[in-house]
């Protein structure tokens, strides 16, 4: 390991170098993110490995591959588990999801329930909603659910679709749901069962460069946006805004905010649930 001193002077343009080489080795786009946010940590793994210029870093990764992942992890752009801050799935549940269940069951479009998990990482989110809205419609069955979980990274994607999992993703999960929605395989994994796996489409999509999808109820879009710039920030809950129903909700992390108040209402400031404002 180098002294940090030692790298922290090196010229933006070649860190600069370093993130889109990155971006096309994972089909990413880190551009995007909030470059001294990329830049702390790309100087944090060249520190780490024992590179001094961006040369040596690119060399390094070409020779051990397995040092993408460990960037994008240092990034935790992928990190997550099954019901992450679980109060905000059961308040949705209680709260937001009652209303639009209710809803549901009094207008034309009655029965389909449209949800998007925008940047769903390796799946656990977009899976995790697929068996909040089958345990709150178990008596409904006429009820359609349908799920597009969205990513940047086809890596992440792929595991997602695949739908095994270790003991450490359900850390914050009901065993009984553990029990009822998954069914043990090898080396202490578990696979999505098929009742909720047929629930989630997967797709390749970037929040930042492409359009919203439309017609949809409900968008989770969690622990994203802490990565973008104010104006980015701004651009996509405007996307979000296009991409709801009327009425539709948006779930953001807790670290995260809507700042236009002209768009959205605060339906659950504490869980940072938030319903489109009818213009």
């Amino acid at each position: 390991m180098v002294d940090y001193k030692a790298i922290k002077n090196i010229p933006q343009e070649e860190l600069i170098r370093i993130l889109r080489f990155i971006s096309e080795q994972k089909s990413i786009d880190l551009c995007s993110y909030r470059q001294n946010f990329c830049f702390r940590h790309i100087r944090s793994r060249m520190q780490e490995t024992g590179c001094l210029t961006a040369s040596d870093y690119i060399r390094y990764i070409k020779e051990n591959k397995e040092e993408l992942d460990h960037f994008i992890d240092s990034l935790s752009i992928n990190v997550t588990h099954f019901f992450r801050d679980k109060e905000v799935f059961e308040a949705f549940a209680k709260n937001a999801l009652v209303e639009l269940i209710q809803k549901k069951d009094s207008v034309a479009d009655r029965g389909v329930i449209r949800v998007w998990s925008a940047a769903c990482a390796t799946g656990q989110e977009p899976y995790s909603l697929a068996i909040l809205l089958t345990e709150a419609l178990q008596k409904k069955p006429n009820f359609l659910i349908k799920i597009l979980a969205t990513d940047v990274d086809n890596d992440a994607l792929e595991a997602a679709q695949k739908g095994f999992y270790e003991e450490r993703d359900f850390r914050e999960m009901d065993k009984k749901l553990l029990e009822k929605y998954f069914e043990p395989v090898y080396n202490g994994k578990y696979s999505v069962h098929p009742q909720i796996r047929n629930l989630v489409k997967f797709e390749r999509h970037n929040l930042i460069t492409d359009p919203p999808f439309k017609h949809m109820d409900i968008i989770f879009c969690r622990n994203v946006m802490i990565y973008f710039s104010r104006q980015q920030q701004d651009e996509l809950i405007k996307k979000f805004y296009e991409g709801l129903n009327s009425g539709g909700f948006l779930v953001l992390a807790k670290v995260e905010m809507v700042w236009n108040k002209d768009l959205f209402k605060i339906y659950d400031l504490n869980n940072k649930i938030y319903q489109k404002i009818n213009q």
